[in-house]
Formats: structure tokens, C-alpha cells, sequence
């Protein structure tokens, strides 16, 4: 596809430079009137933009090849019906002449093409074909430069050409200036005594163009040869484009090409839950080791399998005021840093524990309006402190009351050394003491890995709120296997106190993350 731009004062002219360009098969694909500058140098332009297919363009210059200017601008004055059907005539019966078939090509009124040019250079057409045999053979020898360029000629008549200075190489180096030897001039043939005068001057005008100078007509193979060249890397680039696209999308590499079909399956899927790399990696272990080539040929087996691996991996446990027998009290520590919906969390847990006393502990004073009310609804004694010394003093008076306790600490990265001074007191002073961190399913995987990462030393085990929310279950499958030490406590599961509060299991976990 041809695409060129035309400009001219009025929309008649820039249509008609249109047709005489591209020819009547011509697509407009665009219009635009340039206003130009404001006040007295205003001038206004038509500017449009035309397509032709690459077919239809050497239809139309085989036709522009054989006329003469004068022709050429009476032939475009035709309408566009009759240019067409001439145009295809023409090239219809020049693929018949060339076949051997007898050509209709007097009855359209164009100059005969010389097949004959000057001695010493090479047909066009002779040119022409032997470099399109050449390049669609050989991609390579379009690619490459080489030494010979293919371009003589086997004609026994013909004359190699002499250069007159050392030739540049490559694909698009300007054409050589050439030098022919001298030869003996031909004897002009007397003029026929009974030949018409107007008979002779066509004979005349169609010997013209063999008569023409060596570098012109070699200017003329160069410039078609060189736009038939431009074409075929056109469609290279649109091949490597086309290769490189294919290259991109293609699912696995060679290793995976071995692969048996359950352990692909696994692969892709467990990619697309956002499983990390080497949880997988160790699943696919595991898998090759334990189970049989004909059971990983069942995605079935291998998927039962997985699902059972997974489970198991995932570490759980009971709260520490549950394991208590003898109903001594406990401490139990809650810990976060951002809106982790902890406070809600820890009504839920006070609500399952019996004469407990709250203390919610912020750096910054909180307003609490939903834990206030469910406060006062399950009757839980909650205190509100700023101070870590406060916390204590709370704790030991209630537990000497015979009360366990629930703390709601609620922290910043500016604290985190006191939190940990804050922690190994009350590890001290108390019997049974439990910090548990609160993450949230809504967090993203990095947040809550960062999280879980500052506090790893001090807590016992992991909360996890909003498990109702959440989108993505494979990160929170990743943040517990890299800290798989510390065990998994409680769920949230919505806002309701005290029913949206469920023990930590590892069923829950997988059914989110496969969505049964």
C-alpha cells in the first residue's frame, strides 16, 4: 500500500494531482483545509491524503512508462470509468504478448514499450524479473550484500558494464555512472520510398526511447528495482513483527515442553492464583517424586494432590486462653499499625472470653463509636489509655481481680523498639501472656509480608480480617508460607460482632484460593 499526501489551492486540483499520480483506483483517506496564518497572509490550502494498493501502481506506471508528457496529460483529462479500462486493458494484453499469445494492443492507442534499449545495457523488464526471481528465491542474498549483483544479462549481444570509479555496496547505494566502450556507429537505413511520411514519424517516435542515454534508462532500472526491494522489506518487517509477537506469547519454554499434562496444568493454573514461583516449584518436586508418570498424566491426581500438599503446609492453632484448663486468666496482645479492622477483631474475642477487661492503646487519642456500642451491648469493661505504663497497671489490677485481659495496641513505625520493650514486660510480670499481629485480606501481599516481617520475634501467631473481602487469596497464602512458623489464629469474616469471627483452618484457606 502506497500512501501519499497532496496539497493544493482548491479541492479540484488536489484531486486531480491525485489522479495523475496514483491513478483512478486511488483511496482518499483523509481531507484537511489548512486555514494558514490569520490577517493578510491568510491563504487557505487543500490538503489530502491517498492510498493505492501496489498492485494497481505498476498496473498504472507500466501505462505511464509508454507515454510521452503531452499523452501522459491528456490521458488524465479522461474521466476515471475510462482511464481504468484502459489501464487494464493495457495490462491485460501485455501479460498476453509476453505469454506468446497475440495482443489487442493496437486498439488502445498507447506507444509500444522498446523491448530493445540501448547496446550495452540491460532490458527493464529483463532487470526487473530477474531481481524478483532473485529476491522471492533467496531471502538471504536480499539480506546480505554480495559481490556479484545478478543483474547481467545472457543475451549474446549485451556488453558488461565499465565503471568509472570503485562502487559502494549495499542494498540502497546510488546507481554507477557508466561508461560504454566506443563501438562503430550502425548504418541509418535510407527512408522507404513508398513509406508515409506519418508512418515513419511513429516508427521514429517508438525507436525513441531506445535511443536515449545508457545512464537514464539505468536510472530507471535502479529506481524500480529499488522500490520492488523496499516492498519486500516491508513485508520482512511485518514477518519479524509477526515472529516477535508469537515469540512473546508462547506459554512455556523448552523445559516445559517435557512436562507431563497434569504438572503443566498445575503450573499455569497456580500462576494465575498468584501462587509464588517456589511454592510451585516445591509442589512439582514433590509431585514427581511421589507420584507415578501415569498419575501425572491425570491433572485429576496431580490437582488432589497439590490440594493436599497446600493444606498441609498451612500451620494453625487454638488461642492460648482456650488451652487453659484450669480458667486462669490470660493476657491476650493484639497488634497492627493501620486499619486493619483489629479493634472490631478484638471485640469479636473479648466477646468469646468471659470476665474480661479491654484496654485499647493508641499514640493518638481514637474514637471507637462501633466497639463503644458493642461494649455496652455485651457488657465489656473497655479502658483507653495513651501510655504503655497504663497498660500494665490495668492488666495487673484485673488479673489480680481474677479478669483476663485483651489489648488493643494500636502502633506506628515510630514505636516499634517500645512496642518490643512493651512486649518483653508484660512476658515478665505475667504467667500467660499471647501477642497475636492482626493482618488485613484487602492489604496488598507486600504491606502485610513487611508487617509480619517487624514483628516476626515478638507475636506467637497471625489474625487475618476482612478474609471476606478478599480478592486475593494466593498472596495470603504466600505471606503465610514465607513466616509458616507462626501459626494462624483467627479469621474475620465480616463486621458483625461476634458472629463474623471463625478459627483459623487451612480448609478456608484453599477453598478461596481455588474457589470451591
Amino acid at each position: 500500500m502506497f500512501v501519499k499526501k497532496f496539497e493544493a489551492d482548491t479541492l479540484e486540483e488536489a484531486l486531480k494531482a491525485v489522479k495523475v499520480e496514483l491513478g483512478p483506483d486511488a483511496i482518499i483517506l483523509k481531507t484537511i483545509t489548512n486555514n494558514g496564518l490569520k490577517g493578510a497572509f491568510k491563504k487557505k490550502r487543500i490538503e489530502i491524503t491517498a492510498a493505492i494498493s501496489e498492485r494497481s501502481y505498476e498496473k498504472k506506471a507500466k501505462v505511464d512508462k509508454v507515454l510521452n508528457p503531452e499523452q501522459k496529460e491528456a490521458f488524465y483529462q479522461k474521466n476515471a470509468s475510462s482511464i481504468k479500462e484502459t489501464i487494464t486493458k493495457y495490462n491485460t494484453s501485455e501479460g498476453a504478448s509476453q505469454s506468446g499469445q497475440a495482443s489487442g494492443y493496437g486498439s488502445i492507442g498507447l506507444n509500444k514499450m522498446v523491448n530493445t534499449l540501448a547496446k550495452g545495457t540491460a532490458s527493464l523488464a529483463d532487470v526487473t524479473n530477474k531481481t524478483s526471481s532473485m529476491i522471492k528465491n533467496s531471502l538471504d542474498d536480499f539480506l546480505t550484500d554480495g559481490e556479484d549483483s545478478g543483474f547481467d544479462t545472457d543475451s549474446e549481444d549485451d556488453e558488461p558494464i565499465v565503471y568509472s570509479r570503485p562502487q559502494a555496496r549495499g542494498k540502497y547505494s546510488e546507481p554507477p555512472v557508466q561508461t560504454q566502450p566506443q563501438k562503430p556507429s550502425r548504418p541509418v537505413a535510407p527512408q522507404q520510398a513508398d513509406e508515409p511520411v506519418e508512418s515513419q514519424a511513429r516508427r521514429e517516435s517508438q525507436a525513441a526511447p531506445a535511443q536515449t542515454a545508457s545512464g537514464q534508462v539505468s536510472r530507471e532500472s535502479y529506481n524500480e528495482l529499488r522500490q520492488e526491494m523496499r516492498t519486500q522489506q516491508h513485508k520482512i518487517q511485518l514477518l519479524e513483527q509477526k515472529i516477535l509477537e508469537l515469540s512473546q506469547n508462547y506459554q512455556f519454554n523448552q523445559k516445559h515442553l517435557t512436562e507431563s499434562k497434569g504438572i503443566f496444568q498445575l503450573r499455569t493454573t497456580l500462576k494465575t492464583l498468584d501462587v509464588d514461583e517456589s511454592h510451585i516449584l516445591d509442589l512439582i518436586k514433590k509431585a514427581n517424586y511421589d507420584l507415578s508418570k501415569e498419575d501425572l498424566e491425570n491433572p485429576d491426581i496431580v490437582f488432589e494432590f497439590a490440594l493436599k500438599e497446600m493444606a498441609g503446609s498451612i500451620h494453625t492453632g487454638i488461642p492460648l486462653f482456650a488451652k487453659i484448663e484450669n480458667g486462669a486468666p490470660v493476657v491476650t496482645v493484639l497488634i497492627s499499625e493501620a486499619a486493619s479492622g483489629q479493634s472490631t477483631m478484638g471485640m469479636k474475642i473479648a466477646v468469646l472470653k468471659k470476665d474480661v477487661v479491654v484496654i485499647q492503646y493508641s499514640q493518638d487519642a481514637i474514637n471507637n463509636a462501633s466497639t463503644d456500642f458493642a461494649a455496652q451491648v455485651f457488657g465489656i469493661r473497655v479502658e483507653k489509655v495513651q501510655s504503655f505504663s497504663e497498660v500494665v497497671g490495668l492488666s495487673r489490677k484485673a488479673m489480680e481481680a481474677g479478669k483476663s485481659v485483651l489489648v488493643d495496641v494500636r502502633l506506628n513505625t515510630k514505636h516499634t523498639d517500645e512496642s518490643k520493650k512493651f512486649v518483653e514486660t508484660l512476658k515478665r510480670g505475667f504467667q500467660y501472656v499471647e501477642v497475636l499481629v492482626t493482618l488485613s485480606a484487602i492489604h496488598s501481599e507486600l504491606y502485610n509480608r513487611k508487617i509480619i516481617a517487624r514483628y516476626k520475634d515478638i507475636v506467637d501467631g497471625v489474625i487475618i480480617s476482612h478474609v471476606d473481602l478478599c480478592m486475593n487469596f494466593g498472596a495470603l497464602y504466600n505471606v503465610h508460607k514465607s513466616h509458616n512458623k507462626l501459626p494462624l489464629k483467627f479469621f474475620g469474616t465480616g463486621p458483625v460482632v461476634p458472629d463474623d469471627i471463625e478459627s483459623a483452618t487451612a480448609e478456608r484457606l484453599m477453598s478461596g484460593l481455588f474457589q470451591f
